[in-house]
């Protein structure tokens, strides 16, 4: 039985390129004017990094078929960032053409956003939310680009729109929480959907956005700790709770026989498991990690993860439990300024800052002794610093 335009799409779809192309290719064999194999071809082609060829192929069809809004946004796809005038004027002919075309409004924002055409992008991303009040993309985007254009009221707008559309999704509660100005209703820790999609987003651009934002978190706790574990000897079973991409793992290793990481985000995971650092990696959320390793490591580190939970008294009695009697925790959080009078706060960056006071009483009930209480600069945010808390705390000797 022939092979048809719909098997090629849904090869191309899962990406399986090789019999796609073989289609395309043989549809275009026997009709040279098929506009949906020439368009769908130039796609595929796009994806190969062969540019030149997908613009001949979507202007032979668009030749052919000068009102197929779907080719017009592809054409759109395939010039961004070579050809951005033609960019925009073929999404533009796109939207044109079909004025409920959300993933077309959606490409043009996208094209505004990068060339700091900011009003303009908002405008596209807002009609996308007109066409599919579902289409969680836009909302991120704008209410991002509000934040630049210093509309945070409008931010806080848009974030309980989205809850409102999706109100399952956990990136629209935490950040219409983070948003709300109410402290006293905000979750007491991020949820695990929230952390593990937003890191998973993340994860290819994570090292090389802290390192532009002078993340520090790592090396400040590695400072802590070298006055009180073995450098270099190798002797210690030691866990990196939240360990994300692994920029801990290289400072830990001289000093660990066993080093272990757990991270909610698999995409993360992914890329400590490149460093070949790490012993073990588990997917999972940390405190429920932590509850089955009872009394399982000499140390435990964690790197500007518990900025994630507002409350500390699980997690830290979790790391306590999961402590060898005398092991070390050593942990970052962002800092309360030292006059606040709350505990912790929900931030619109969807981070949690901590009050010193607050941090110690927690410590103290989960049966962990201070060892060292230090303010660090752990990153630059918006240009200013970010300050925080480093904790070195020690459990009971037993």
């Amino acid at each position: 039985m022939p092979k048809t335009i719909h098997d090629a799409i849904e090869h191309h779809r899962q990406g399986r390129l090789v019999p796609a192309e073989a289609i395309y290719l043989d549809l275009l064999r026997a009709n040279a004017n098929d506009v949906d194999a020439l368009h769908y071809l130039g796609v595929l082609r796009k994806s190969q990094g062969k540019s030149v060829e997908a613009q001949e192929l979507l202007k032979r069809a668009l030749t052919l078929a000068p009102r197929n809004s779907d080719a017009w946004n592809s054409m759109g796809n395939i010039a961004s960032g070579a050809n951005d005038a033609f960019a925009e004027l073929a999404y533009r002919s796109a939207t044109e053409l079909n004025p409920g075309y959300a993933e077309a409004w959606y490409n043009l924002g996208n094209l505004y956003r990068r060339l700091r055409r900011r009003e303009d992008a908002v405008k596209a991303y807002r009609r996308v939310i007109e066409l599919n009040p579902r289409f969680a993309g836009a909302y991120e985007n704008i209410a991002l680009l509000l934040l630049k254009l210093g509309r945070a009221d409008l931010t806080a707008e848009v974030f309980q729109r989205w809850l409102q559309a999706e109100p399952e999704n956990p990136i629209a509660r935490h950040m219409a929480a983070a948003y709300s100005g109410a402290t006293e209703t905000a979750p007491t820790r991020a949820e695990d959907g929230y952390v593990a999609t937003m890191f998973d987003r993340f994860a290819e651009q994570f090292d090389s956005t802290l390192a532009g934002l002078g993340y520090a978190a790592p090396k400040l706790l590695m400072t802590a700790l070298s006055d009180v574990i073995p450098i270099a000897e190798r002797r210690l079973a030691i866990l990196d709770a939240g360990c994300g991409t692994g920029l801990c793992g290289p400072l830990l290793r001289s000093s660990a026989r066993l080093l272990v990481g757990v991270d909610l985000s698999a995409g993360m995971l992914t890329k400590a498991r490149e460093r070949g650092i790490y012993d073990e990696l588990h997917e999972g959320e940390l405190v429920a990690f932590m509850r089955t390793r009872a009394a399982g490591y000499d140390a435990i580190v964690s790197a500007d993860t518990l900025v994630y939970f507002g409350a500390l008294e699980e997690a830290l009695s979790a790391a306590a439990g999961a402590l060898k009697p005398g092991g070390i925790l050593a942990f970052t959080v962002e800092a309360e300024p030292a006059r606040s009078l709350e505990q912790f706060r929900l931030h619109s960056s969807g981070r949690y800052s901590h009050g010193a006071d607050y941090v110690r009483a927690c410590l103290a009930s989960s049966g962990l002794s201070v060892v060292s209480f230090e303010a660090g600069v752990l990153r630059k945010e918006a240009g200013a610093d970010v300050s925080g808390h480093v904790v070195l705390a020690r459990s009971s000797p037993g």
